[in-house]
C-alpha cells in the first residue's frame, strides 16, 4: 500500500529497528497466548503451572517494554517524518513565484500542510500497534499448523478468501476517497471566503446568504454524503470480515471434526487460538480503512511537490541561505514590458503594456489610474515579482535576468494593498529601539501597539493603523526603493496630509526613490512626475 511504502521509504534504519522491535512485540504476544493454552491444558498440575506463570510473566514485560519502544519511537519517527515533510514542501513554496503561488492558492497549500500531514500522523502509531498484531497472527496460524494442518488451511482460506474480497473493493473506495479530498478542499475554500471575507459577507445580506445556502452548505452536505457513504462502504466489509470468521469458528467446530479424523483436545485448542486471535485480527482490518485514506494524502502530498518541483525547476536555482546586497542604481528602464495573465485554457488574459518608462534615482513618482487600469500588475513587474510575457527592464543600461531577480527584488520594500503585517522584524539583525519609539509615536501607534519581546504586541488595529505599521517596518528595512499601492487611501485626512507633505518629503531628502499608485490628484504636486494608466497602458 502508498502508505505503507512512504514509511519505509522515509523512516530508513530506524524504521527498521522500530519494525524489529514490533516484530518482536509481536511475537511476544504469540508466547502469550501459548503460555495461557498450555497452563490451561495443565491446570491440575501446580507445579508446571508455576513454571507458566513465570513464563507468562516474563512474556508479559517483554510485550509492555516492546510495544512501549515500538508506539514512542514510532511517534517520535512519524512527527521527525512530518516535520521534514512540512519543511521541504515550505521551503519549495518559498522558491516558487508569484503567480504559480495566486494560481495554486493558499487555501491548498494549508490543507495539505495541516489535514493532510495530520492524517499521516494519526495513522502511523496505529499502524505499528496492527502490524504488531499481525505478526500475532503470523505467529497464532503457526501454531494452529503444528496442531492440524487441516484446521489451518482451512483458516488460511477462509482469511485468504476475506482479504481478497476486501483488497478488490479497495479500488472503488479509493476513488471515492479522493473524490471526498477534491470537495473537502473545495469546501475549505469556501469556508476561507466566509473567513477572509467577513466584513463584506457581514455587511450585505444576499452575498452573506448565497454564498451560505448556495454554495457553502451544499458543498458541506456533499462532504457529508461522500464520507458516510465510504464509512458505510467500510463498515459493511468488516462486518463481512467479522461474519467470515465466526462462520470459520463454525466449520472448525462442527465440520472440521466431520471432515478429518481429530481430536477434540485440538478442536478446543484451535478453537481458543481463534477467539484468542479476534482482538488483533479486529484490529488489523479496522486500520485498513486509515492506510487507505493516508495513502490519498500521501498521494495529494506528492501531487502537489511534483508541482511545485515543477514550478522551482523552471526558475534558475537561488541561494537563500545568505542575503545578497541590492542593486544600486541610478535609473531604471521599463522598455516595451508586457504581461498577461493565463486564463483557464491557456490563452492570454487580461495584459498589460507595451509599457515604457524611466525611473530615476532619488525621484518620486505617482502612477494613477482608475480600478483595473493595472497599476498593482505594474508595479509586481516592476519590483520583479512578475516576469514580464515580453519586453525587459534595465538596471543602469544592463537587463533585468532570471539570474540576477533576486539581488534586484532587495532594492525594495512594497506595501501592496493586500500586503500582510508580519508580528517581528523579520530579516532585521538589529534594531535602533530608539527609532522605532520615534516611528510609533510620529505614526500615533504608541497607545495601539509596542514592540516587546522581539515582537509586536498588538497587530488587531484598523486598516490604516495597519498600514502605518508596515510603514513603520518598512522604513526600518533601509530599503532604497519604497512601493505603496494606494497607501493613504485608508487614512484620515489630516495623516494623509502628513503623508505626502512630510513623510515623503522627508525620503526624497533621503535620497530614496518612492513610486506610489495613488487617486490623491490634490497631493499630485509633491511629486516629481506623475504617470496615468488605462487599460494597461501608460497614456498623457
Amino acid at each position: 500500500m502508498e502508505f505503507i511504502r512512504f514509511l519505509r521509504k522515509e523512516s530508513g534504519r530506524y524504521g527498521t529497528r522500530i519494525a524489529a522491535v514490533t516484530l518482536f512485540a509481536g511475537i511476544a504476544n504469540a508466547v502469550i497466548m501459548a503460555v495461557i493454552l498450555g497452563a490451561a491444558s495443565t491446570a491440575a498440575n501446580t507445579q508446571v503451572n508455576v513454571q507458566y506463570l513465570v513464563m507468562f510473566v516474563l512474556a508479559l514485560v517483554a510485550l509492555m517494554v516492546a510495544k512501549r519502544y515500538s508506539l514512542n519511537h514510532t511517534t517520535r519517527l512519524t512527527e521527525q517524518i512530518v516535520e521534514r515533510l512540512r519543511v521541504r514542501m515550505s521551503d519549495k513554496i518559498r522558491r516558487s513565484e508569484l503567480l504559480y503561488f495566486e494560481k495554486v492558492g493558499q487555501v491548498q497549500f494549508m490543507t495539505i500542510l495541516t489535514k493532510e500531514t495530520q492524517m499521516i500522523s494519526n495513522t502511523a502509531s496505529m499502524t505499528i500497534s496492527a502490524a504488531a498484531s499481525a505478526v500475532m497472527l503470523v505467529a497464532s496460524f503457526a501454531f494452529v499448523a503444528w496442531l492440524s494442518l487441516p484446521a489451518f488451511f482451512l483458516s488460511l482460506g477462509a482469511i485468504a478468501l476475506a482479504v481478497l474480497a476486501y483488497r478488490a473493493s479497495l479500488a472503488q473506495m479509493n476513488a471515492q476517497l479522493h473524490e471526498t479530498v477534491r470537495v473537502e478542499n473545495k469546501f475549505f475554500d469556501l469556508l476561507n471566503h466566509i473567513l477572509s471575507g467577513f466584513k463584506e459577507v457581514k455587511i450585505d445580506s444576499r452575498k452573506n446568504r448565497d454564498l451560505f445556502d448556495n454554495y457553502l452548505v451544499p458543498v458541506s452536505r456533499e462532504v457529508r454524503e461522500l464520507k458516510t457513504r465510504t464509512n458505510e462502504q467500510f463498515v459493511t466489509k468488516t462486518l463481512i470480515s467479522h461474519t467470515a470468521f465466526y462462520v470459520l469458528l463454525a466449520t472448525i467446530i462442527f465440520l472440521l471434526p466431520r471432515m478429518v479424523q481429530v481430536d477434540a483436545a485440538v478442536v478446543m485448542k484451535v478453537t481458543a487460538v481463534m477467539l484468542f486471535i479476534f482482538g488483533p485480527l479486529a484490529e488489523v482490518v479496522g486500520i485498513i480503512p486509515y492506510i487507505a485514506r493516508a495513502g490519498v494524502s500521501i498521494e495529494t502530498i506528492r501531487n502537489m511537490e511534483k508541482s511545485l518541483d515543477d514550478e522551482v525547476a523552471r526558475h534558475p536555482p537561488a541561494d537563500l541561505t545568505r542575503n545578497p546586497a541590492p542593486l544600486a542604481f541610478k535609473e531604471i528602464v521599463i522598455d516595451d514590458l508586457s504581461f498577461s495573465y493565463p486564463s483557464i485554457d491557456g490563452t492570454p488574459g487580461y495584459t498589460v503594456g507595451p509599457l515604457n518608462a524611466k525611473i530615476a534615482a532619488g525621484e518620486i513618482l505617482f502612477i494613477m489610474g482608475g480600478n483595473g487600469s493595472g497599476k498593482s500588475t505594474f508595479l509586481k513587474l516592476l519590483t520583479g515579482l512578475y516576469f514580464p510575457s515580453s519586453g525587459k527592464i534595465t538596471v543602469d543600461g544592463k537587463p533585468l535576468l532570471r539570474t540576477n531577480v533576486h539581488r534586484y527584488r532587495n532594492m525594495f520594500s512594497t506595501i501592496f494593498t493586500d500586503f500582510h503585517l508580519f508580528d517581528r522584524l523579520y530579516g532585521l539583525e538589529e534594531v535602533d529601539r530608539d527609532q522605532l519609539a520615534q516611528l510609533l509615536e510620529d505614526f500615533e501607534l504608541t497607545d495601539k501597539t509596542a514592540f516587546v519581546d522581539g515582537r509586536f504586541s498588538e497587530l488587531n488595529l484598523s486598516t490604516g493603523q495597519r498600514k502605518r505599521l508596515s510603514l513603520v517596518i518598512a522604513l526600518l528595512e533601509k530599503k532604497e526603493v519604497l512601493i505603496f499601492d494606494e497607501w493613504a487611501a485608508d487614512q484620515d485626512p489630516q495623516f494623509r496630509k502628513h503623508f505626502y507633505e512630510d513623510i515623503l518629503q522627508d525620503l526624497k531628502k533621503q535620497g530614496k526613490t518612492v513610486i506610489a499608485a495613488t487617486h490623491d490628484d490634490r497631493y499630485f504636486h509633491v511629486a516629481d512626475r506623475v504617470l496615468k494608466m488605462e487599460w494597461g497602458k501608460f497614456v498623457s
